[in-house]
Parts: C-alpha cells; sequence; structure tokens
C-alpha cells in the first residue's frame, strides 16, 4: 500500500472514531430550533408537544425525541390563538400517548374566552371539545366559566372546569376526563380544583385549602396529603412531589400517602417534573436535577434566557428557551438524553 493510500485510509479512520460516540459515553444533548418563541410544552413518553407564538399563525407541534419525527397537530382554530389584545393564547398543552389536548385562551378588554381542544396521533385533527366565556374587566373580576388545570399521562387526559360569580367565587367546579368524543365528569366541588399532574390513572389535585388530593381515573378520592405550602406538584408512580414556598420539596408515597422525606432546592425554583427517581426544576435560566434518594443537586444546564418549559421522560429531559436573532424570534429545545442528565448526579 503507497503511503498516499495509508494516510487517506488513516484519515478517514479517524474521523470515523471522532465522529463516533465513546463507549460508554452517554449521547449529547440536542437543539430544535422553531420559527418563533415556544408558548407552552408538553410530554408523554418520547412525544413532546410545543407550540410556536406567532400573530399570523400559531402552530402546535408534537416532536418524537427518539426517532426525531415530527408533525403539525394543530388547524385553522389555533391559528388565531395569538390575534386578541388580552388573550394568554395556547396556555396549556399536554400528550397522553398518542393523544393530545391544549388549552387556548382569546380576550379583550371585557371579555375572556376558553378553548379546549384535542388531536390524535398518527393523524391529527384538530377537535374543539368545550369552550368558555366569562365577562367583565379582564385586570379586575370576571364572571362565567374557566377552563383549566390541563393533565395527561398513559391513557388519561383530564381538566377542571369552574364558574365563577360576580363577587369573584367559585360556586361550580368539576374535574372532568376528555375521552375522544367529548367530556365526563368525574368529580365535582371546590375540592375538585385544581389538576396539578397525572400518573398511572391518577390525577394529583391542588386544593384551595392547600392539600393535595389524588383521585382515581373513575373519579374515586384516593387519599389526601396536607404540605407545609404549595408551589407546584409533580406525580410519578410511588412518589407525589410537592415543591413548597419555603425552598424544599416534600416527597409522599403516592401509594399511602406517609411523609418520606423533605429536601432542600435552590431559591426561586420553579417548573417541577419527577422521572425514575429524579426531579427536574428551574431557577431562571438555569435548569437543575436532583436525586431523590438523597437530595444531591447539581446544575444540568444555563440556557442564555429563562427556561419557558421543563419536563423530563423515560427518554430524558426537555428544557425551553427563547432568544432573538437579530429581529426574529427564535424558539429553543434542548434534548438531554437522561443517562447524560443522570451523569451529572454521580
Amino acid at each position: 500500500m503507497s503511503r498516499v493510500i495509508r494516510l487517506a485510509a488513516l484519515a478517514v479512520f479517524a474521523a470515523v472514531v471522532l465522529a463516533a460516540p465513546a463507549q460508554g459515553r452517554p449521547a449529547a444533548t440536542r437543539i430544535k430550533n422553531t420559527n418563533g418563541w415556544i408558548e407552552a410544552i408538553g410530554m408523554d413518553g418520547p412525544r413532546l408537544a410545543y407550540d410556536v407564538r406567532s400573530t399570523v399563525c400559531n402552530k402546535l407541534f408534537v416532536w418524537n425525541v427518539q426517532t426525531g419525527a415530527g408533525a403539525r397537530v394543530s388547524g385553522k382554530k389555533t391559528c388565531a390563538a395569538d390575534s386578541t389584545s388580552t388573550g394568554a393564547g395556547v396556555r396549556e398543552v399536554v400528550v397522553a400517548g398518542l393523544r393530545l389536548a391544549w388549552i387556548v385562551n382569546l380576550g379583550g378588554n371585557t371579555e375572556s374566552d376558553d378553548y379546549l381542544y384535542a388531536a390524535s396521533l398518527p393523524s391529527p385533527k384538530e377537535t374543539l371539545l368545550a369552550s368558555t366565556i366569562r365577562t367583565g374587566d379582564v385586570g379586575g373580576r370576571l364572571t362565567g366559566g374557566w377552563l383549566g388545570g390541563l393533565v395527561g399521562s398513559g391513557d388519561l387526559l383530564a381538566v377542571n372546569t369552574w364558574q365563577t360569580n360576580q363577587a369573584g367565587d367559585v360556586d361550580e367546579a368539576e374535574l372532568r376526563r376528555i375521552r375522544p368524543q367529548g367530556l365526563a365528569t368525574l368529580a365535582n366541588g371546590p375540592g375538585v380544583l385544581r389538576a396539578s399532574a397525572a400518573d398511572l390513572g391518577r390525577i394529583a389535585v391542588t386544593r384551595r385549602d392547600g392539600t393535595v388530593a389524588l383521585y382515581s381515573s373513575n373519579g374515586t378520592l384516593l387519599r389526601t396529603v396536607a404540605p407545609s405550602s404549595v408551589k407546584e406538584v409533580a406525580l410519578r408512580k410511588d412518589y407525589l412531589v410537592v415543591l413548597t414556598r419555603t425552598r424544599t420539596l416534600e416527597v409522599y408515597d403516592a401509594n399511602t400517602g406517609a411523609t418520606v422525606k423533605t429536601l432542600a432546592v435552590a431559591p426561586g425554583a420553579s417548573r417541577l417534573d419527577v422521572q425514575s427517581g429524579i426531579a427536574v426544576y428551574a431557577v431562571g435560566r438555569t435548569v437543575h436535577v436532583l436525586r431523590l434518594s438523597d437530595g444531591r443537586d447539581a446544575v444540568l444546564a444555563n440556557a442564555p434566557r429563562a427556561i419557558a418549559g421543563l419536563e423530563i421522560e423515560a427518554p430524558g429531559i426537555v428544557y425551553a428557551y427563547n432568544t432573538l436573532r437579530r429581529v426574529k424570534e427564535v424558539g429553543n429545545l434542548a434534548f438531554v438524553p437522561l443517562a447524560k442528565a443522570t451523569s451529572f448526579l454521580r
């Protein structure tokens, strides 16, 4: 073999070695950009739903973080989600297996409207399942109907509906399951407000009295816990985890309601989620991972701007942030495989 050929072969071999991941090294973080800022995200398993804001046409997409496949799931109605003066656009979005649901909020000076849409893969078609209207002063008190507390996991999608009277009090409230053909009431009364998380056919509800209740998928009250305070709630298998207003995570046994432990978190923690014994949360533009078994906490990533969404599922962690390229709004979705994320806790 000539010297030239040997050198060429060595160059090709070196390029292949450098391109291939090292043995045992976790896969690298992947970044997906969007043409417009990301307004909301939701995830179940490998499927991530993300909404891209636009005054021309708002769009909701799904991205499979394992296969890389993606599709637009929203239609003509969601296109106008960002067209009103005081509306919040796509305020909430969740994924449950092959089904997605999202809430669009539209509003003016004296009216605010909520619309619940759903779609199913692999051939998504936007379907309106419910809507509510409330009137009054959007900067103050509104009278009428509301939609919120949208949660989903596995084969379960659920949402809260409620009414407020002229005094601003809630006088009707329901926890409702989202079925392909419409909504079915699971439980009613002020104690069902507000759904915060779902997993394995259970729904965690953050009540107005500061307790957290677990309901079954048929509306049966399973158990109630009383945290010291509640900022956010996550539910995953055996763990019910409460982010308190005093910089802690209170961990409960989801099967018995017993207190397991209390762990410290960084000041300003938000966007809590839990998977495989790992909690994730955001502080400003920083993403933290925390191991529930021993409380070990590490910084996973520092984004250029504030974290706009954060999810953890079996494949890994997705965090969203928005940036500007000159005057163009760009959304950023970062996917970190779970093996890489947990390596920060060694």
